[in-house]
């Protein structure tokens, strides 16, 4: 469903089409909730990074790549001209960064604050990110895997919690039950990407 289809289901529901501004905030927080109840493989982004120089060590700003930036999922090695990705990085804690040594890791990545930082065995410059993304939930870009397949979730949510602040609080228990059955289909039939 569009936005403009979410918000007339759940007009639909709550009879209270005058809460324009309520419904549409509960509809893109019931949308950003749905995504981030798990990782989905629907929610990950792929895409080609080049720090701009070949190094061992590299740190890359990562909502400035990636603004809706979620978690990471991947980095690895990869070749521009051939457009092969090469060798997958580990993806560790930061205070994993040493072997039983104390010797740095290589060939790892790690999240520091606003960083994604790297260590390769290599002067490496190109690497092929995969990261989970959030929904964009804007009212001019709004776009939602979890709106096309299950809406009936944010529809559910979205009217509950209007439900919840018009006073309506049996209504919105009732819907809250029946969220809860959407949100178990959503992951049964999203958390892997192939069937059974």
């Amino acid at each position: 469903m569009t936005l403009t289809e979410l918000q007339t289901e759940v007009y639909n529901l709550t009879g209270r089409s005058d809460r324009v501004a309520e419904t549409l905030s509960a509809i893109r927080a019931a949308t950003l909730k749905a995504h981030q109840s798990d990782y989905y493989p629907k929610d990950i982004f792929e895409t080609a990074v080049d720090f701009g120089a070949y190094s061992y060590v590299q740190a890359m700003d990562y909502r400035s790549l990636v603004p809706r930036w979620r978690a990471l999922k991947y980095l690895r090695k990869y070749d521009p001209t051939t457009m092969i990705p090469g060798t997958m990085l580990e993806v560790i804690v930061p205070e994993n960064i040493f072997d039983k040594y104390k010797m740095q890791k290589s060939d790892i990545c790690y999240m520091a604050g606003a960083y994604l930082q790297v260590n390769s065995s290599a002067q490496d410059r190109y690497y092929l990110l995969g990261c989970y993304v959030n929904p964009d939930v804007t009212v001019t870009g709004y776009s939602s895997w979890v709106a096309l397949d299950h809406p009936y979730y944010i529809v559910f949510d979205a009217a509950a919690t209007v439900f919840k602040a018009i006073g309506k609080d049996d209504e919105a228990a009732a819907y809250r039950l029946l969220v809860q059955e959407q949100l178990a289909m959503l992951r049964a039939s999203n958390l892997t990407a192939t069937g059974f």
